[in-house]
């Protein structure tokens, strides 16, 4: 989290921009089957931040030293970056959830830090690029002029979103964070903070909304090990092909 916050520091000071995406197992789904998801991730302008337990193991499997302070997750992150962009003077811009949702969200950050300049839209729009609503919302932005720029459109949705319009947003941070308002607004529960270090939080979601979760959590894993295995064994195809022909040339 400390990481993270230095960046925007580094970022806001230098009037640049960088892009800040979360990671957790849906994600590692979106980089095999999106591109422009890919792209996003791969960009050298976007920072990748681990926000699931998950991902922590698979690092480990692949030899990196990580640990569970490596995970920083928007439901713990939010309220702490709130705190710090009123104390450094950051504006900040939501851009997600529901009107009832985002509107009950902004009234609760607006109570608890009085000092803090926030807006926001709802993430119900035409996101065309070229589109009406789209330009609408892209100039709203704009005229606020954040600092911060958070986008919670669900995971997909927003990436190919911020994609199509980093260019036009005069933002210095674009953050990623699903359904992080929902959350904060009490819209959707939350699942209780010891279940994160365990990496359980998914069962919790898949509980409370089977419908709406069960895909995600029960078949998507297993499309990654698939990707995770083939492209290792890809990988060490090519590296005895590597060395056989090296031989063969000495």
């Amino acid at each position: 989290m400390d990481d993270l916050f230095t960046l925007m520091d580094r970022s806001v000071a230098a009037k640049d921009q960088v892009v800040i995406a979360s990671l957790n197992l849906h994600g590692m789904y979106k980089l095999f089957k999106d591109d422009v998801f890919r792209s996003l991730h791969e960009d050298p302008k976007t920072c990748v931040h681990i926000d699931g337990t998950p991902i922590i193991w698979l690092g480990k499997a692949a030899g990196l030293p990580l640990n569970g302070r490596h995970r920083t997750g928007w439901i713990d992150w939010f309220l702490p970056l709130m705190e710090r962009a009123q104390r450094s003077g950051w504006r900040v811009y939501y851009l997600g959830g529901t009107e009832e949702v985002l509107t009950e969200g902004l009234a609760r950050l607006r109570a608890e830090y009085p000092d803090l300049a926030i807006d926001g839209h709802n993430g119900y729009f035409d996101a065309r690029p070229g589109s009406a609503g789209n330009a609408a919302v892209v100039g709203h932005i704009n005229r606020f002029e954040p600092h911060i720029l958070i986008v919670g459109m669900g995971m997909g949705r927003q990436e190919h979103w911020i994609s199509a319009n980093r260019d036009s947003l005069r933002t210095n941070c674009i953050g990623t964070c699903g359904a992080c308002m929902e959350y904060f607004a009490g819209a959707v529960p939350t699942a209780p903070r010891w279940l994160a270090p365990l990496g359980l939080e998914w069962l919790y979601r898949l509980l409370s909304d089977p419908a709406r979760f069960w895909r995600r959590y029960l078949v998507e894993p297993w499309i990654v090990a698939w990707f995770l295995v083939t492209g290792v064994n890809r990988k060490r195809r090519r590296a005895a092909a590597a060395a056989e022909a090296e031989r063969s040339s000495s």
